[in-house]
C-alpha cells in the first residue's frame, strides 16, 4: 500500500508539472542511458558521464539512499536496462529510482524502478493509444521471453479467468496475466492502478503499473507507467 500511495503521489507531481512546467531549454546528451541490474551506484553514475547534470541521490534515514536520476518533462531520455540473458530499451523515462544500503560497501542495486510516459513528447493521450501501446509493450515482453509470474499461493487461473478475477469485486488486480489479449472495452475495465508480475527466467521479475488519470486542469488523460525491475533475492530481503 505505501508504495501504492508513493506511486499515486508521484504521478500527481507529474501532473502539475505538465500543466504548468514550459518546455525548458535543457541540451540532452545524444546516448542513451544504460543501467545493469546489480550494478553499484558508483558504477552507474561512472557508465553515464553525460547524465551528471540529472543525478538524483535521496537520502533517507536509516542509511539509505535511493540513488537515480530525474528529467525535465519533454526531454526525457530512452533507458537501456540490462539483466541476465536481455534487456530492455524504455523511450520517455522521467524518473530512475534505485535502493542503494549505505551500510554495505559496494550494494549491488538488485532492484530498479523506472516511471515514464508513452506521451512523453506531448501532454495527453488518449485511452484508445495508450492501449494499443502497452499491448504493443507487452507484445516485446513476451517476444523477449518474459512470462506471468504466478506465485504458488496464487489461485490457478487461465489467463481469460485471470482477468474476470481481477476485475471482480473482491478480486485482485495482481493477478491479472499479462499475456491475456485484452480488447479494449476490457482495457477500460482495469483498475486505474493495474499491476501485473512477469519474471524472466527464474532469477528475475518484473512489476507493471499504470496510473491512469485526467488532469484536473486541461481534462487531458494521462497514463504513467512504472516497471520494478528486480532479482529474486528481493523476494526474499
Amino acid at each position: 500500500m505505501l508504495k501504492r500511495l508513493r506511486f499515486i503521489t508521484s504521478f500527481f507531481i507529474i501532473l502539475i508539472a505538465t500543466s504548468c512546467q514550459a518546455k525548458t531549454k535543457v541540451n540532452m546528451p545524444d546516448k542513451s542511458l544504460e543501467i545493469s541490474l546489480n550494478m553499484t551506484a558508483k558504477d552507474l553514475y561512472g557508465a553515464n558521464p553525460e547524465y551528471k547534470a540529472f543525478q538524483e541521490a535521496d537520502a533517507q534515514p536509516m542509511g539509505v539512499t535511493f540513488q537515480g536520476y530525474d528529467f525535465p518533462r519533454y526531454k526525457e531520455p530512452t533507458v537501456i536496462i540490462k539483466y541476465p540473458n536481455g534487456e530492455l530499451s524504455i523511450d520517455g523515462v522521467m524518473s530512475v529510482l534505485a535502493y542503494d544500503d549505505n551500510k554495505q560497501a559496494n550494494y549491488k542495486l538488485s532492484k530498479v524502478n523506472l516511471g515514464f510516459l508513452f506521451n512523453h513528447k506531448v501532454s495527453g493521450i488518449s485511452d484508445e493509444d495508450a492501449y494499443q501501446k502497452m499491448m504493443s509493450f507487452f507484445k516485446e515482453l513476451q517476444d523477449k521471453g518474459w512470462t506471468y509470474a504466478k506465485s504458488l499461493s496464487e489461485p490457478r487461473l487461465s489467463p481469460k479467468d485471470s482477468f474476470t478475477f481481477a476485475t471482480k469485486e473482491g478480486g485482485s488486480d495482481f493477478n491479472l496475466d499479462y499475456t491475456y489479449p485484452l480488447n479494449f472495452e476490457q482495457w477500460m475495465q482495469l483498475s486505474d492502478l493495474q499491476i501485473w508480475q512477469l519474471r524472466h527466467g527464474t532469477d528475475v521479475f518484473m512489476n507493471i503499473r499504470i496510473n491512469r488519470q485526467s488532469d484536473p486542469e486541461t481534462g487531458n488523460r494521462h497514463y504513467l507507467i512504472s516497471l520494478d525491475i528486480f532479482d529474486e533475492l528481493e523476494l526474499i530481503r
